[in-house]
Formats: C-alpha cells, sequence, structure tokens
C-alpha cells in the first residue's frame, strides 16, 4: 500500500513539472523561423546581401548552406556580396564554386584598388509596372568621391525611371548618432547627392565606430532614420521587394528570423 501511495506522488510530482514548465513557456515569445513568418506573395522579389571577407571553413559552409536554404525556398533573384576586397573576396569565390550563377547571380561592391568601375547599376523588375535599382558604388568613391564621378552617378540616377532604389557599399556613408561623423569623413555630399535623386536606402558592410557592435551587412534608409541590427558577421539579410514596400529580415545561421524591418518607398515625389 506504502508502494502504491509512493508511486502516484511521484506521477502527481511529475505531471506538476510538466504543467508549470508548459505554463512558463506558454507566454514566453518563441524565436520564429523564416518558414513559418514569410509569405511569399506574386508580385514580389527577393534579394540577400551579406558581408564577404574571410571566415573559417566551417563558418563559411553553414552561411552558404543557410543562404541556399532561403534561396531555394523564396526563389531569390540574387544575392549582394558586401566586401571591400571586391571580386577577390573569398566568401564570393566560393559562392561562385558552390552556387550555379544562371540561377542566381552574386554581385558584388567595387573594390578600392579597382580604378575601372566606380559602381555598377542592376535594374530587377519587381512586377509589371515597377522595378528596383541597385547601385553598388566604388569604396574608394564613398570615402573620397570626385566631382566626375559625382557627375556621371548623377547623370545615371537621372536616367533610371525605376520605382525602387538602394545603394551599397562596404563603407558606411552616414552614421545615425552623428552627424558630424558623416561630415567628417566626406560622406556628405554623396549622402545629399543620392537623396536628392530619390535613393531608398543604403546597404553597407558595417556600421559606425561609434555602432562597432553592428558588423554587417547593415541596412540605413536614406532619410537617416535607424534600422538598428543585432547581428554578427556570419547573419545575413533577406530583402522582400514588394511595389509598395521594402522588408527586411535578419537571418542567422539556424534559419531564425532574428530582426525584421521595414519601410517605405521615398520616391522622387519627395524631391
Amino acid at each position: 500500500m506504502e508502494k502504491k501511495s509512493w508511486v502516484c506522488t511521484v506521477i502527481i510530482q511529475l505531471a506538476l513539472c510538466f504543467a508549470l514548465y508548459y505554463a512558463i513557456n506558454l507566454g514566453e515569445p518563441q524565436t520564429p523561423t523564416y518558414r513559418l513568418r514569410i509569405h511569399r506573395q506574386f508580385s514580389e522579389i527577393y534579394f540577400i546581401s551579406v558581408r564577404g571577407g574571410f571566415r573559417t571553413p566551417k563558418e563559411q559552409t553553414r552561411l552558404l548552406k543557410q543562404i541556399e536554404k532561403v534561396m531555394n525556398t523564396y526563389k531569390v533573384g540574387f544575392v549582394i556580396n558586401i566586401s571591400e576586397l571586391g571580386e577577390d573576396d573569398p566568401l564570393l569565390q566560393n559562392a561562385t564554386q558552390y552556387f550555379n550563377p544562371l540561377k542566381a547571380p552574386w554581385y558584388t561592391t567595387v573594390a578600392l584598388q579597382d580604378m575601372k568601375s566606380d559602381y555598377f547599376f542592376k535594374q530587377v523588375n519587381v512586377s509589371s509596372e515597377r522595378t528596383l535599382d541597385i547601385i553598388a558604388l566604388n569604396n574608394g568613391m564613398i570615402q573620397d568621391p570626385s566631382e566626375v564621378e559625382l557627375k556621371f552617378l548623377s547623370r545615371k540616377l537621372e536616367s533610371s525611371n525605376s520605382n525602387w532604389h538602394i545603394a551599397t557599399g562596404f563603407h558606411p556613408l552616414f552614421c545615425n548618432q552623428s552627424r558630424n561623423q558623416t561630415q567628417a569623413k566626406g560622406n556628405n555630399v554623396m549622402l545629399q547627392m543620392l537623396m536628392n535623386h530619390g535613393v531608398d536606402a543604403y546597404l553597407s558592410g558595417h556600421s559606425c565606430d561609434n555602432e562597432a557592435r553592428i558588423e554587417g551587412p547593415y541596412l540605413t534608409t536614406i532619410s537617416q532614420e535607424s534600422l538598428p541590427f543585432n547581428v554578427t558577421k556570419n547573419m545575413f539579410l533577406l530583402h522582400r521587394v514588394s511595389p509598395l514596400e521594402i522588408v527586411t529580415y535578419g537571418v542567422s545561421f539556424k534559419g531564425d528570423i532574428v530582426h525584421e524591418s521595414t519601410f517605405r518607398q521615398r520616391g522622387r515625389e519627395v524631391m
């Protein structure tokens, strides 16, 4: 009789423990994965941005595998590799061997030492009536733009009839917390030109010195609205572009969404 009572007591205690565990976790927010959170729509396109650079073979393999999963799930159109090394970036070189470039090409920011090109344009159809321009800037041009370079880029932006414009470069274009730091780096002229031509956002490889915790990639709207990401160098960004807004998801090694931000089109009507 005593043995039966002891067994019943243990069973009741276990049941209470499970009930308490369930009650605690029921109210806790669970880390969502991209599979559960993002629902693809017909009038949307997806692209990925990732910071290049050196990683251990294990880190690089895990990163490329996670990028591959997201690319296959959302039919990602292209990938932007943000690096100060340009075509010599190790992540880009391994990715071109790992992925089929015809299925989803990889583009990179232009290296500082590459004087043959100051930028490149990539225009993508978002819907039947809307397009997206990606402007990858030369890293040297961002820090010390010449008058000739600015005129060429200005004419290119003026001739563009796209609805969305996103510029990319390894170095930060401006600092949300310090306008003086922006001017000290000589980036104010470039920033003003992009603003005048209705560029919506800027993707950089890292944030400013006073935001050193952010290693990139890093997204900031040209209107200087801060979109903070608690990220590491092994996270990448998945961008969902629709006719009216761009939603950016920070995706971790495990495929979890660690951040989500949305911004709407600035457009040239604000000029």
